[in-house]
């Protein structure tokens, strides 16, 4: 029961992400410790017990395969809502069922496509892995077509956005943050969870955690070396952690933390949409403009397909009208 009715409440936050979703869960399993739920009428809908029994095994198995925390929650958050929606045998469920909750889904929420289409990939994962368990002999989600996307080309900050930024850091822990985001190209989670030892200084690099629990190598520049080590050296506590709340007990910054730092010195600076991915976003694209081979610009992100570097990179337009004009000028 309370598991239902924590994914009832996290169904209505369609906005926040998944990390956020895992964080505004436990807050709600430790709240609901103290207090016994029942049910208000009878015709509230529960996902059946062999249902539940293989989204618990595709869930483990999904923390096998090095998913994280957050991307498991989302998981668990999707699917549950899903089968307690159409209330089957999972061996009953067709293709009409998937479309009309997602039909019913996008027209009684506001969320984009790209969302919805979020959601079908998490339903396909599921059904698929059903079929290569033996379990099912067709997948109800493959005649569903995915929802069109409008393309939206993501600006990454421009050089003078990072200058700004960079100026209007506060401390030598936030500019550090700054420098290191930049520099590295890391995500918010990998930064989050990077220790002092992760880092050389004499090689430039510090070791990095991806996704499924995939180590690479990612590497520093002068600014990044010297305000990370500067930093460091103003540390008095013992935390193992890069980056730690500036008042004690210093414990290792939060995501919560991270996104409270950038909107300050965003607002100081007055740039708009600061947030870690941007700063991923236009590490990538400078390091092409600059010359560096996608392939390269693939391993330093940590991307399983170049198609999804490519996403990520905005071209610089008025480099593309630059050679066509010395190019096509004979």
């Amino acid at each position: 029961m309370k598991e239902q009715f924590i994914c009832e409440i996290l169904h209505h936050l369609p906005s926040f992400s998944s990390d956020q979703l895992s964080e505004i869960k436990d807050a709600i399993r430790i709240v609901l410790c103290k207090y016994d739920l029942e049910a208000k009428g009878t015709s509230l809908q529960t996902v059946n017990n062999t249902s539940l029994h293989y989204l618990q095994m595709y869930l483990e198995s999904c923390e096998q395969a090095g998913k994280s925390k957050g991307t498991s929650g989302l998981y668990r958050f999707h699917l549950s809502h899903f089968l307690s929606y159409v209330n089957k045998d999972i061996s009953q469920i067709t293709d009409d069922d998937v479309y009309t909750y997602l039909y019913n889904y996008r027209h009684k929420r506001t969320v984009s496509n790209s969302y919805l289409n979020q959601i079908r990939l998490i339903l396909n994962g599921f059904f698929k892995w059903l079929i290569k368990r033996r379990v099912l002999t067709a997948n109800p989600v493959d005649s569903i077509d995915s929802v069109k996307c409008q393309k939206k080309v993501k600006q990454p900050l421009s050089a003078e956005d990072v200058e700004l930024l960079r100026s209007a850091c506060e401390s030598e822990r936030d500019l550090a943050i700054v420098e290191c985001l930049y520099s590295t190209a890391v995500r918010a989670s990998e930064l989050l969870q990077l220790n002092r030892s992760d880092i050389s200084f004499a090689k430039n690099d510090i070791v990095v955690l991806g996704k499924g629990n995939k180590e690479r190598v990612t590497y520093l520049n002068a600014r990044s070396h010297i305000h990370l080590k500067n930093y460091l050296g103003l540390r008095t506590d013992d935390n193992q952690a890069l980056f730690v709340s500036s008042r004690a007990p210093h414990e290792r910054l939060t995501r919560r933390g991270l996104e409270d730092i950038l909107n300050r010195i965003a607002a100081a600076a007055n740039v708009k949409n600061v947030h870690p991915h941007r700063f991923r976003r236009t590490s990538a694209t400078d390091l092409l403009n600059a010359g560096m081979p996608i392939e390269q610009v693939q391993e330093l992100l940590g991307h399983k397909s170049i198609e999804t570097t490519r996403i990520y990179c905005t071209v610089n337009q008025e480099a593309v009208k630059h050679n066509h004009k010395r190019l096509m000028n004979f």
